[in-house]
């Protein structure tokens, strides 16, 4: 195994899968294990893997039956950099709203770190393709400024995908939020373990505002008040870290 594991969680990206391996897999090689979870797809995503796969046997391939969030694939991912013996894990998505070429910049980033957290609302942040949706753009501040108050900070985006994680600073069967709300419960427990978080700014990138968040989460009152009951329940479960 190498030093670095990137991980990129997968559903329904059949359109994207094999650019998104061509445009990785040369950069990141020679350096870093190439893992793809594949969440339950149900188009061809499943059947592209494979193919890409068995032209390239060292690349890792995880299929998982159902499709169950996308935090059971950053669970599945930090447990599997945590059992290899990973010394950094990068997490970028598979929808191209983040750019390989950045992997170099987060692989070179200060070593310190236990975690470089990439922003699209720094001021060298470039705004690329169609404008965000409004509701995203929303939540994805108000969570960031509670999380500020909450814990002191100085984040200027809490949902950015694209991250890199020193290891030996997660720990197994922490994180139990399968879902969309999945950084509410990490960042609930990179504050009660005291973990260094500095961000580096990546281009904001959207492709298309047509992404469902499942259900009725496309609602924006119900999706900010699912973040917050993850970031409660987080808060109870990781808080008692400080006084063991």
């Amino acid at each position: 195994m190498k030093k670095f594991l990137i991980l990129i969680p997968v559903f329904n990206e059949e359109e994207v899968i094999e650019k998104v391996f061509d445009e990785t897999n040369p950069i990141s090689n020679s350096w870093a294990d190439l893992l793809f979870v594949n969440d339950g797809s149900t188009d061809n995503s499943k059947k592209i893997l494979d193919k890409i796969k068995s032209n390239n046997p060292e690349i890792l391939i995880s299929h998982k039956e159902k499709n169950s969030g996308y935090g059971s694939s950053m669970i599945h991912g930090f447990e599997f950099a945590i059992q290899n013996k990973h010394e950094y894990l990068i997490t970028m998505d598979c929808d191209e709203q983040h750019q390989p070429k950045d992997l170099i910049r987060f692989r070179d980033f200060n070593f310190e770190i236990d975690v470089v957290s990439g922003s699209r609302y720094k001021l060298e942040s470039k705004s690329l393709g169609i404008k965000p949706p409004v509701d995203r753009v929303e939540i994805n501040k108000r969570i960031t400024f509670k999380l500020n108050k909450k814990y002191s900070w100085n984040l200027t985006d809490s949902f950015c995908g694209f991250k890199r994680y020193k290891v030996s600073r997660l720990k197994q069967n922490s994180f139990s939020e399968n879902g969309y709300s999945f950084p509410l419960e990490f960042w609930s427990y990179a504050k009660f373990n005291q973990l260094l978080i500095e961000e580096l700014a990546v281009d904001k990138i959207y492709i298309t505002d047509d992404r469902s968040f499942g259900e009725d989460l496309d609602k924006k009152r119900k999706r900010f008040k699912y973040y917050l009951e993850t970031f409660y329940k987080a808060e109870k479960k990781f808080r008692p870290l400080l006084n063991p």
